[in-house]
């Protein structure tokens, strides 16, 4: 059985407090009879003041059109909800306001009021499609156009404002087509580069009839033009400073293609330029690792950017160029290492082919490279027949290995040592014979030695000497003879006897050069004969033609003295053919003066005395002077000067 709980001496007293509160509460609520009356009373009378105030001041309720059953709603009911509808102005609003007054029929007093806002709505409609058009947004002004309600119209009208809606349309399209082609043209330009035209043709946007394209594109496109216009700029004066072909050039062309941005209409310019550039930062690094300087190379592929769309091919450049420099001594362990290096190249690098071909040729390099030191231990004895096959053995060494052109250096020089050996014997016959006197069968000994033999050269020089040797015997005998005929004066038989002398010999050049001085000075001689013949004539035009021909003789051939002599007499005696003719004849005088040529000495005497005869001819005038009269001078009256304004022949007088 269960015990019912002791109450704990707290919640007794809780309980009794509770009981006392209770009690006290309760008499206070017990007031006298005639105060609650009063009380009543006074509730009730506010009350009914509140009641007749509340219903004088009620107002009709507003009607919630959302939930207006539609089938029963009155016309003005439809009228009003549309026109809250309309005033919002928007499409949607706009058509449910017109749906809701078409179906009003047309007997009812409130249709010609709706007929009213119908033909307002309508307009309203084409208004915001007007706008949309004027916005750029042709498909949506296109779209409110067609949906404008039309069926509800009479024939008439409803014919009217479909053709009239069409022909918006149409304008609308032809406006946007004009506009499109205009804009077309203008891309054009900006694709060649055709930066007047551009501008130009962006002019034509202003003369189109709708805002979105006369402003908005028009900013956009001369936007567009001035600024790929100062990016081609930019990207002349990299490619100038890429034409410098030093490598802070192209880094400063890469800088400032890289400020062209996606915008510009020089990007895809700038992205062509910025890889030629890096390729070209590529093409410097591999010319210095062809020069065998890996540090420049490596040095240079690093500083490729990313904006060439080269940079990881910039980082296996420099795989391959470490690769590279080791096969520049090509023992086998550095072969193994090259080829290890190479393989780090990834198949969808660019250079990965490069790498894979160079990794096959130094494969083939390790056996190649046992050969070459095959050969080289072979040529250590010098003999004739181990150089010739050292020599065979290292042209083995195929062109496609590294070994190549070591292989083709250690060729060079053992078949230097091979052709020294076999020819220095032939050279020292020579020389024998040439010690003997016999120069002849000497040269003949050095001759057999070819021009491709590493012995040529030395060959050479001996018989040169040999040769020079000859001609001292054979030759200068003969220019001696030639030299003393010509002192002679017999140049005709010096000429004769120069000639002699054979082109092999080496003194035919000095042989040569005595032929070209006699064969002038015998033209000389027969250039101042000729004149002494002219000049017999003793007229002025034969001494004139005497002097012409005389200073044709050279200044070197002996001769130029005695033509200078004979020149100062005959154009003395010009002048003095002048002077005798000027007695009687001042025209015919200064003709012949005229004859003296400007290279003699009577040059300037005869252009004194052609100054003289023409003053002669030609007198100044004299002057006019009259002679002063004796008698007093008067002073002249100027009394009318100041009479008489002074005119102005600017302007007529006032």
């Amino acid at each position: 059985m269960q015990s019912t709980p002791t109450a704990s001496p707290s919640s007794r007293r809780r309980r009794r407090k509770s009981s006392h509160a209770a009690k006290s509460e309760k008499r206070r609520l017990q007031l006298p009879p005639w105060q609650v009356w009063a009380v009543l009373f006074g509730l009730g009378t506010i009350g009914t003041a509140i009641t007749a105030t509340a219903l004088l001041l009620r107002l009709p309720a507003v009607p919630n059109c959302p939930s207006i059953f539609w089938p029963t709603a009155s016309a003005s009911m439809r009228l009003y909800c549309g026109q809250l509808a309309a005033n919002k102005k928007t499409p949607e609003d706009l058509l449910e306001a017109i749906e809701l007054v078409s179906s009003v029929p047309v007997d009812r007093g409130l249709r010609p009021t709706i007929d009213q806002h119908l033909e307002m709505w309508t307009q309203d409609l084409l208004d915001l499609a007007e706008t949309s058009f004027q916005n750029g947004e042709l498909v949506e002004a296109i779209d409110i156009a067609r949906r404008v309600p039309t069926d509800t119209l009479p024939p008439q009208p409803r014919q009217t404002l479909e053709r009239t809606i069409e022909l918006r349309i149409e304008s609308w399209k032809q406006v946007w087509t004009e506009a499109e082609t205009i804009y077309e043209a203008i891309e054009t330009h900006l694709k060649n580069r055709r930066w007047t035209e551009a501008f130009r043709e962006a002019t034509n946007l202003l003369e189109v009839d709708n805002q979105y394209w006369a402003t908005t594109k028009y900013q956009e496109i001369t936007q567009r033009v001035q600024q790929a216009r100062e990016d081609t700029n930019k990207l002349a004066n990299a490619q100038n400073l890429a034409n410098r072909g030093d490598v802070d050039g192209v880094l400063e062309a890469i800088a400032l293609a890289e400020q062209i941005g996606l915008e510009s209409p020089a990007y895809p310019i700038a992205q062509d330029a910025l890889e030629d550039y890096g390729r070209q930062l590529l093409d410097l690094a591999d010319a210095a690792l062809e020069a065998r300087n890996l540090t420049e190379a490596i040095s240079i592929a690093r500083r490729v950017p990313a904006s060439t769309q080269l940079k990881d091919e910039a980082r296996d450049f420099v795989t391959l160029a470490r690769a590279r420099f080791l096969v520049w001594q090509p023992t086998v362990t550095n072969l193994e290492n090259a080829i290890a290096q190479a393989q780090k190249l990834d198949i969808d690098s660019p250079l990965y082919n490069d790498a894979q071909q160079l990794i096959g040729r130094w494969q083939r390099a390790i056996d190649q490279v046992a050969l070459l030191d095959r050969a080289r231990n072979t040529a250590r004895t010098g003999s004739v027949a181990d150089l010739t096959a050292a020599i065979a053995q290292a042209e083995l060494v195929s062109n496609s290995t590294p070994l190549y052109d070591e292989a083709q250096q250690e060729i060079a020089r053992w078949r230097d040592r091979l052709e020294t050996s076999e020819d220095r014997p032939i050279l020292r016959k020579a020389q024998e014979l040439a010690q003997q006197g016999d120069y002849q069968a000497a040269v003949a000994q050095a001759r057999q030695i070819g021009g491709d033999r590493a012995l040529h050269d030395e060959a050479q020089q001996w018989v040169y000497q040999w040769q020079s040797a000859i001609a001292e015997r054979e030759d200068r005998p003969i220019l001696n003879r030639a030299q003393q005929l010509a002192n002679l004066g017999n140049l005709n038989d010096a000429i004769a006897t120069a000639q002699q002398i054979p082109s092999s010999s080496p003194l035919y050049n000095d042989a040569q050069t005595a032929i070209a001085q006699w064969s002038g000075t015998a033209r000389d001689r027969q250039l101042l004969d000729e004149a002494y013949d002219i000049a017999q004539g003793g007229s002025p035009e034969a001494l004139e033609a005497a002097i012409r021909t005389a200073n044709g003789i050279s200044s070197y051939g002996g001769w130029r003295g005695e033509a200078d002599g004979a020149i100062r007499d005959w154009s003395w005696q010009i002048v003095d053919l002048a002077r005798d003719r000027a007695t009687y004849d001042l025209f015919g005088a200064m003709s012949i003066a005229e004859r003296v040529p400007s290279f003699s000495e009577a040059y300037p005497e005869a252009q004194r005395l052609i100054a003289d005869w023409d003053a002669q001819l030609n007198p100044p005038p004299t002057p006019d002077v009259t002679p002063e009269s004796n008698e007093p001078k008067l002073e002249e009256d100027r009394s009318f000067e100041r009479q008489i304004p002074v005119r102005d022949f600017g302007r007529p007088l006032e």
